[in-house]
């Protein structure tokens, strides 16, 4: 079977609504050559649901290419410094392999003037997303299983004993609340058996406890601004789901779906200052934005998405302190970018910048 082939295969098989079939999942691994195919997949168009199709629409631009190559990007982050961090999973010399053919991971630092700096590179760990402490650690999250650590300048990666449980099992993505909680999405589980959660780690990390249990696969995960409210993307379910705190950071009183996503389901999720949620939707290459109320209200188009061009958009970030919002692109024939737009606000406050 071709790579293109292999693509074809991939969105028809998710289009029917399986996307555990899709991307051939076992857990923690999510070793598929399909799913690492389907990424930047060439000549195809993820048709836009109708009620979709006429949301207004929000211009990227783009912002730096990262590489010529198609090189898949996951976490973002700001630092004090406005370097922006990110995720990047290069291309390994066995395309058979899919994502666990790409070994050579990286936490790369892009300086505003469009200098790369590379903080960590490694072949053990499959990184997924990072998220930044207020003293510049950084914090990551592996599929592989592993919550880690590392020093500002990424020096003395290590693991963190973080688990309840054997829980969580394939860390995905992360937050900090405004005290220095950090939560963890656990991607497993299927809609038979919703093994997955949210997991909240103490300011100390001396303990966990589960948060949100009982999800499909949660993957991309946000705060409001009140800190009263969660917004998690479980991806396989394909759902968006909101979970209500019975105070600010407070106990959990109702998880509920409160949007049906399309394709691949959601990603990557931010949250600007009047509640809206920017949802990136990987292998579709837009973003889909919502009210705080969970009703669509816009959309992000990747330029060159209908024609296959710049699917792989699996995250966002705010620029701290305004409303300018990068996000990566990536596709097999136009390279890796960053690319930006107006949000409707400031995103909210980041435990980073306290």
């Amino acid at each position: 079977m071709t790579p293109r082939t292999d693509r074809r295969t991939f969105l028809k098989t998710v289009a029917q609504g399986s996307f555990a079939t899709g991307i051939g999942l076992a857990f923690p691994a999510l070793a598929s050559r399909n799913f690492a195919y389907a990424q930047g997949a060439q000549n195809l168009n993820p048709p836009i649901p109708e009620n979709e199709k006429a949301l207004h629409e929000i211009k990227a631009e783009p912002w730096m290419k990262v590489d010529d190559r198609n090189v898949f990007l996951k976490g973002m982050a700001f630092d004090r410094k406005n370097n922006l961090t990110v995720i990047a999973a290069f291309p390994g010399a066995d395309a058979s392999k899919g994502l666990a053919g790409r070994t050579d991971r990286r936490i790369l630092s892009l300086t505003p003037d469009k200098q790369i700096n590379t903080l960590i590179q490694q072949n053990k760990y499959r990184f997924v997303d990072h998220v930044l402490h207020k003293d510049g650690r950084i914090f990551i999250a592996c599929l592989s299983g592993e919550l880690l650590v590392a020093n500002p300048d990424g020096s003395d990666l290590k693991p963190v004993a973080a688990r309840v449980n054997g829980k969580p099992q394939a860390p995905s993505d992360l937050t900090f609340d405004s005290k220095g909680n950090l939560y963890v999405t656990d991607f497993t589980g299927n809609v038979s058996n919703p093994t997955g959660g949210v997991y909240r780690c103490s300011p100390g990390l001396q303990s966990v406890e589960p948060f949100g249990p009982n999800l499909v696969t949660p993957n991309g995960i946000a705060f409001s601004p009140d800190e009263k409210s969660l917004w998690v993307a479980c991806s396989i379910a394909k759902k968006l789901f909101h979970i209500t705190l019975d105070k600010p950071l407070g106990a959990v009183t109702k998880a509920e779906p409160v949007y049906d996503l399309s394709g691949p389901g959601g990603d990557g999720i931010r949250v600007d200052m009047r509640g809206n949620v920017y949802l990136a939707m990987n292998f579709q290459g837009r973003i889909l934005v919502f009210d705080k109320n969970a009703k669509p209200i816009a959309t992000v188009l990747m330029p060159g998405r209908e024609r296959g061009a710049l699917l792989s958009t699996t995250n966002i970030e705010f620029k701290p302190g305004t409303n300018e919002a990068y996000a990566v692109a990536a596709g097999d024939s136009t390279g890796t970018w960053i690319y930006k737009f107006k949000a409707f606000a400031k995103g909210a406050p980041l435990y980073s910048h306290q």
